[in-house]
């Protein structure tokens, strides 16, 4: 049962070269692009992708998405935005030589019920995996507190209703129990469609983020049927261990050691290699 890492190499540090020093250090082949040099991956301009991508090249490492944070607005803001947003994460995604951008599914007016925007969140989802097909890249949809499809039932609610091959899922341990669901009674509704676990774990008796296998994110049991059901995809570290923040967390070069180490551990107990 092979298996592939990759992470947030902002949550190792904004400079690049710390993150390509430390993400080989741990092993770790491939790098989810979120942000650099203290900027968003949203943001980068053409002349410092040229600069960062043979970089990252040159030393072994390959991209395994953009890390956009499409979808990450109030559901009552404008949607065109979003869907231009796209749509430079697309023209990003090929730079990078990525054919994936992670997404997330607007947030809800706090204390609203969110089925009164079901309607038009499904407007805009499928609106966005169309922009995403015209562009010939694939969306990963993560789970997010706050969000529509922050529980379960409404991140496979937006999955069969979009119902597109270049829509899949993110699956977020953490984030689900920051929501108040057990990620083991998540994982059997998303399974066909996740093909990528973001590793963080969580405790929920304070809601703080620990190294995987340390919390109450249920990540042996999920990942041990994951691979014996022929899963193939990615892990990507997204530990949290110093911060976590609404656009971005961060660990630190130290802290991300014992994050890959955990991982790696728990990856071993269920036999994967």
């Amino acid at each position: 049962m092979p298996y592939r890492l990759s992470a947030f190499a902002d949550e190792i540090s904004p400079d690049i070269q710390v993150q390509m020093d430390h993400l080989l250090e741990n092993g770790v082949n491939f790098c989810t692009m979120r942000g650099a040099n203290g900027k968003n991956v949203m943001e980068f301009e053409d002349f410092q992708v040229k600069i960062m991508k043979p970089q990252f090249f040159n030393r072994g490492i390959r991209f395994a998405a953009i890390g956009s944070p499409i979808g990450k607005i109030k559901i009552t803001d404008p949607f065109e935005p979003e869907v231009e947003r796209l749509r430079k994460a697309a023209k990003l995604a090929k730079a990078f030589e990525t054919k994936v951008i992670r997404i997330f599914s607007f947030y809800i007016p706090e204390g609203e019920d969110p089925k009164k925007h079901q309607p038009e969140v499904m407007r805009r989802m499928k609106g966005l995996a169309d922009a995403a097909k015209a562009e010939g890249v694939n969306l990963e949809l993560e789970n997010e507190k706050g969000i529509y499809g922050d529980i379960a039932d409404r991140h496979l609610e937006i999955l069969e209703q979009v119902n597109m091959p270049n829509m899949r899922a993110a699956f977020d341990f953490s984030n689900y129990i920051q929501c108040g669901e057990d990620p083991l009674a998540a994982w059997p509704k998303l399974r066909k469609w996740v093909v990528d676990f973001h590793v963080k774990d969580c405790r929920k008796a304070d809601r703080k983020e620990c190294p995987a296998g340390q919390g109450d994110g249920k990540i042996r049991e999920i990942l041990k049927d994951a691979f014996s059901t022929g899963w193939s995809g990615f892990l990507t570290l997204e530990p949290h261990l110093s911060a976590a923040g609404q656009f971005q967390g961060f660990t630190g070069a130290g802290l991300f050691k014992t994050a890959v180490d955990a991982l790696k551990g728990v990856l071993a107990e269920v036999g994967a290699k």
